[in-house]
């Protein structure tokens, strides 16, 4: 009985997995996921933008000035910003992120509702 429900629950896991993979803001996520990676500007700005952030992280840790590397900073992401792909992708994975974080409440809910 029990290997039942397991069963039955890692089904019902799977049919919601399929039907988030299966929405079409799930797939234009994907889809700009994959076109973002092959444009070397943008993964040349995202890697840069994350070099600075070390650099900024590093210099705040040895309590250095940190001014021109923020402004610095702000330029690359303003410069990454602009990019239309890359404003939808950020958009889509905050929306995509909410929903699955909703989902997981909802989980978690019933789940401390069948142990209570």
């Amino acid at each position: 009985m029990e290997n039942k429900n397991k069963e039955l629950i890692i089904s019902k896991l799977e049919e919601l997995i399929n039907t988030v993979k299966s929405d079409s803001t799930f797939k234009r996520y994907d889809y700009l996921k994959t076109s973002i990676r092959e444009k070397d500007e943008i993964m040349s700005l995202i890697k840069k933008i994350k070099k600075k952030t070390q650099i900024i992280i590093n210099k705040e840790y040895r309590m250095e000035d940190t001014s021109l590397d923020e402004e610095e900073f702000k330029k690359l992401e303003d410069e990454l910003n602009s990019y239309i792909d890359y404003q939808e992708f950020t958009y889509l994975k905050e929306d995509i992120n909410n929903t699955l974080q909703s989902i997981k409440s909802i989980l978690e809910d019933n789940i401390n509702k069948i142990n209570s």
